[in-house]
């Protein structure tokens, strides 16, 4: 069971990044420029977002359940590199929570009559999803690092 948890939650926080790194290259390639570009970033953010929600909040009730078996497997006896990597892994999520919140701030903006305050908000969306895929890969490497303390 306990590695199924650990697996299930590298997936939800792998499934977050992809998706912000599917997003990043997608506008990218499609040009936010133009009305096209404009038109499909309008179209997929919402979803991106959702899945950005879906898998936070399953990341950290997965976290929660991984942190509970590694207590019963250690009678609640954490070394300090643990707690440290920890508070890392915390504190990496806890800004891709802040950057999920802009994202979505931001897409409300996207449905804006003003195109280049949209194209703003799409230019501010890439920001923010590229900025939660390298936290989330910091998160990963963290993690990775976890199993070993």
């Amino acid at each position: 069971m306990r590695i199924t948890i650990l697996w299930l939650h590298a997936i939800g926080g792998i499934a977050w990044i992809g998706a912000a790194v599917v997003f990043v290259i997608a506008a990218s390639a499609t040009g936010i420029d133009d009305d096209e570009g404009l038109s499909m970033v309008r179209r997929i953010a919402p979803a991106i977002n959702r899945i950005g929600l879906a898998a936070m909040l399953f990341i950290v009730v997965s976290g929660i359940v991984n942190i509970y078996i590694a207590g019963l497997m250690r009678r609640f006896s954490f070394s300090n590199a643990f707690i440290e990597l920890l508070a890392l892994k915390i504190a990496a999520l806890s800004a891709m929570y802040v950057l999920l919140t802009m994202s979505w701030r931001a897409e409300g903006l996207l449905a804006s009559p003003d195109a280049s305050q949209a194209r703003h908000a799409a230019r501010r969306l890439m920001t923010f999803n590229l900025a939660i895929a390298g936290c989330g890969g910091i998160a990963l490497l963290l993690g990775l690092w976890l199993l070993g303390s």
